[in-house]
């Protein structure tokens, strides 16, 4: 795996994806193990996307986690979809956390009265001192749902109910998530981009050559809503795993 370093910003290039999720598992546990020696539990927001899959795996094996010490959180759901379906960012996520993680897991649910969900889960948030931001890019540079143009990088408030982009809905037809766009719910509440960089640390996960625009335009464009992944380019601990076609427009 090779490094390099742009801004703030540590990038790992891997040759497999394998490669790519082991060791953005091990920089990710490592940031939980600190949180939990530092004040004997971690909190953890992680992203629910296919790019995320194989690393939350390594991840759920590692022995070195205690995961009844950890408090888990995801950064954005789908409004007016089940929560039991298997599209659901809650559902995704809890599926793949190990079993020890569960009774920590904290579900944003968006299948009652989204104002009242959006302060409770804003009040849990207040509440943490996250650790480390597990997350990915969408293919217009979306990070959680905050998307391009729509998103503040001083936002006041901690989620927000966002309409989605044509891009991102069909992002997730072309995953395989969704049969169709009109399948694809057309808003969702996400965590807003100053709650994801509150994180000590922030590992993201970014593979294939359709994600590779986006990447560098967060890693080598200018610092820009047009770009919301750009943010990261703020943070003191920002690390970027790729996979080679994900970092093939890097100069």
């Amino acid at each position: 795996m090779t490094e390099t370093g742009v801004h703030q910003s540590r990038i790992r290039v891997g040759s497999t994806v394998a490669e790519v999720a082991a060791e953005a598992a091990r920089v990710a546990a490592d940031a939980i193990i600190a949180g939990i020696e530092a004040r004997g539990a971690a909190h953890v927001l992680f992203a629910s996307a296919p790019s995320q899959d194989a690393m939350l795996a390594h991840l759920a094996r590692d022995p070195r986690i205690d995961w009844s010490a950890v408090r888990s959180l995801h950064m954005d759901e789908y409004v007016g979809l089940s929560p039991d379906a298997p599209q659901s960012f809650g559902r995704w996520l809890q599926d793949r956390l190990p079993g020890t993680a569960l009774a920590g897991f904290s579900r944003l649910r968006t299948d009652g009265d989204v104002d009242a969900e959006v302060a409770r889960y804003a009040a849990l948030l207040a509440g943490a001192r996250l650790d480390v931001t597990c997350l990915g890019v969408g293919v217009n540079g979306h990070v959680a749902f905050n998307e391009p143009d729509a998103a503040a990088f001083d936002d006041p408030d901690a989620l927000r109910l966002v309409e989605l982009d044509i891009a991102s809905r069909q992002q997730q037809v072309d995953e395989g998530l969704f049969a169709d766009l009109a399948a694809v719910p057309k808003s969702a509440v996400t965590l807003t981009v100053p709650v994801l960089l509150s994180a000590r640390t922030m590992v993201s996960t970014v593979l294939g050559a359709h994600k590779a625009a986006a990447v560098a335009n967060a890693l080598q464009g200018t610092v820009s809503v047009g770009c919301p992944a750009s943010a990261m380019q703020l943070h003191p601990d920002a690390h970027w795993f790729l996979d080679a076609p994900a970092a093939s427009q890097l100069s």
